[in-house]
C-alpha cells in the first residue's frame, strides 16, 4: 500500500529540520520577542504573543470572537490598499482551534479591523543568514572531528592486529598508548593531514549573528570589540536607537486605531526605557554635595 503524500518520513523529517534551521531560529524569535512590551492584552494572551506572531506572519491585528471576546492573531492580507498595505486581513498561524463551530466560523472570517504590517516576516529576511550560520556550524564539527582524528589505519577490514593498550596515569592526564604485536598483520597508518579551519568557521557564525542583530536593531553580544573604532561604535548604536524609534512608532499607531476601533486599551513600549525607568526610581537623589572640611572650618574660623 502506497504511503499518503501527508506523511513524512523521519529522514525527511530530519532534513526539513535542517532545511528550516529551527534550532537555531528560536533564539533569534525570542530576541525579537524581547525587544518592546506590551500591555492591557487579552487575559489568556501570553506577553510576547503578539511579536511572535509578527515575526513569522509579518502582521498583526485583533477582533473580537465570538465566545473568546477579543483575540490577538498574525494576519495575512486578503485585500490590499494602493499603498500595499492590508485593507482587509485573514488570521494565519492559528495553532489551537475552539471544539465550539460557532466560535470557529467567527474565527476564521475577513476582517477590516487596523493591522500592524511588517510587509515582510523577519523569519524570511534573516533565513539566508540562517542557512549560511546552519552550514558553517556543520562544517565546523566535521572539521572539530577531523582533528580529533587526525590518522586512519591501513589494513584488511576484520584482520587482527594484535594489539593492546598502555595506559599511563601521567598527572592524572590518563594517557592512553596503543600498541601492536610485530607478528600481526602489517598496517600502515595514514595521516590525513586535517587542518584546522575553525577560526574561518567560527568568524562565518559572528557575521551573520552580528547581521541579522543588525537587522533587529540589536547589539549583538558576539561584536568583535577589537579593531572598533569610536565613530563605528556610535553609527552602530544610532542606527539601533533610530530602527527601535521607528518600529516602537509603528505600534504605537497601531494601538491607537486598534483601540478606536475595538474599544480596547493596548500599550507598548521599549523593553530597556521601561528598565532603564525602574533603575532610576530606584536610585537616590545625591542631592547637594556636602560642604568639605575645610570650607566648613573656614566658615566657622570667619565667623
Amino acid at each position: 500500500m502506497a504511503k499518503p503524500t501527508f506523511i513524512n518520513t523521519a529522514a525527511q523529517r530530519r532534513a526539513e529540520d535542517g532545511h528550516n534551521c529551527g534550532e537555531l531560529l528560536e533564539r533569534y524569535v525570542r530576541i525579537f520577542a524581547s525587544r518592546f512590551t506590551w500591555k492591557n492584552l487579552p487575559e489568556d494572551c501570553p506577553p510576547d504573543y503578539l511579536e511572535r506572531a509578527l515575526f513569522f506572519a509579518g502582521g498583526v491585528s485583533a477582533k473580537k470572537v465570538r465566545g473568546l471576546g477579543v483575540c490577538v492573531m498574525g494576519a495575512a492580507p486578503s485585500a490590499l490598499t494602493i499603498y500595499g498595505t492590508p485593507a482587509r486581513w485573514l488570521p494565519v498561524d492559528i495553532i489551537g482551534t475552539p471544539a465550539n463551530s460557532s466560535v470557529s466560523d467567527s474565527l476564521w472570517t475577513d476582517s477590516n479591523a487596523p493591522v500592524l504590517w511588517d510587509y515582510e516576516p523577519m523569519v524570511n529576511r534573516i533565513m539566508p543568514y540562517l542557512e549560511l550560520q546552519r552550514k558553517a556550524l556543520n562544517a565546523l564539527g566535521c572539521n572539530l572531528i577531523g582533528l580529533t582524528n587526525p590518522v586512519i589505519i591501513e589494513t584488511v577490514p576484520g584482520a587482527e592486529l594484535n594489539g593492546k593498550v598502555i595506559k599511563n596515569n601521567l598527572g592524572a592526564g590518563d594517557v592512553f598508548i596503543p600498541v601492536i604485536d610485530k607478528g600481526a598483520l602489517n598496517a600502515n597508518v595514514l595521516d590525513l593531514k586535517a587542518s584546522d579551519h575553525t577560526s574561518n568557521l567560527t568568524g562565518v557564525v559572528h557575521d551573520t549573528d552580528n547581521t541579522i542583530m543588525d537587522m533587529m536593531f540589536v547589539t549583538a553580544s558576539m561584536e568583535k570589540a577589537s579593531g572598533i573604532s569610536v565613530e563605528e561604535a556610535t553609527a552602530s548604536n544610532e542606527q539601533n536607537e533610530i530602527g527601535l524609534a521607528i518600529e516602537l512608532d509603528k505600534r504605537e499607531k497601531w494601538c491607537r486605531e486598534i483601540n478606536a476601533y475595538l474599544g480596547t486599551n493596548f500599550e507598548v513600549e521599549l523593553t530597556k526605557e521601561r528598565y532603564y525607568a525602574a533603575g532610576s526610581d530606584s536610585e537616590t537623589d545625591p542631592g547637594t554635595p556636602e560642604p568639605a572640611e575645610g570650607d566648613e572650618a573656614g566658615d566657622q574660623g570667619s565667623s
